[in-house]
């Protein structure tokens, strides 16, 4: 596994997130999942973070302006990648970014449900909302 580093145009991080949902039998819609058409433009102010191992990609995470806050995004391991310390190391470097203060991070908890490893210390669940995606995923908000 590699340092975490910046997004360079043509990484494929759709489809390494497509092939997430489809290990957890989400549907991908590529209207709903447009900031990763455009990653520059979608994270603009904020930073979206690669891991790469000898196969391509292997995790993604992302912080996204929020308000006066910011908000912890697109934090998807593969699966040769989980239970190795990754997602901690993604949600540090994301909590490091400067303006990250109380309002933490959005994950779909279809994916949670699943991924109970994912390191949220210092952080307590806050609201929930249903999206207009294809599996009308549920999203949890978290606090710090």
């Amino acid at each position: 596994m590699t340092i975490p580093r910046l997004y360079r145009p043509g990484d494929p991080v759709r489809e390494h997130v497509k092939g997430i949902y489809e290990e957890f039998g989400l549907a991908f819609d590529d209207a709903f999942e447009d900031d990763l058409s455009d990653v520059p433009r979608a994270y603009a102010g904020g930073a979206f973070w690669v891991v790469e191992d000898d196969t391509g990609i292997a995790a993604t995470a992302a912080v996204v302006p929020y308000g006066a806050a910011r908000l912890v995004k697109r934090i998807y391991v593969a699966e040769r990648a989980r239970r190795a310390g990754v997602a901690r190391s993604l949600l540090r470097r994301c909590a490091g970014l400067r303006g990250l203060r109380a309002d933490g991070a959005l994950e779909r908890r279809a994916l949670l449900a699943r991924a109970p490893a994912l390191p949220f210390g210092g952080f307590r669940a806050r609201a929930t909302r249903v999206l207009a995606d294809p599996d009308r995923s549920v999203e949890r908000y978290f606090r710090r």
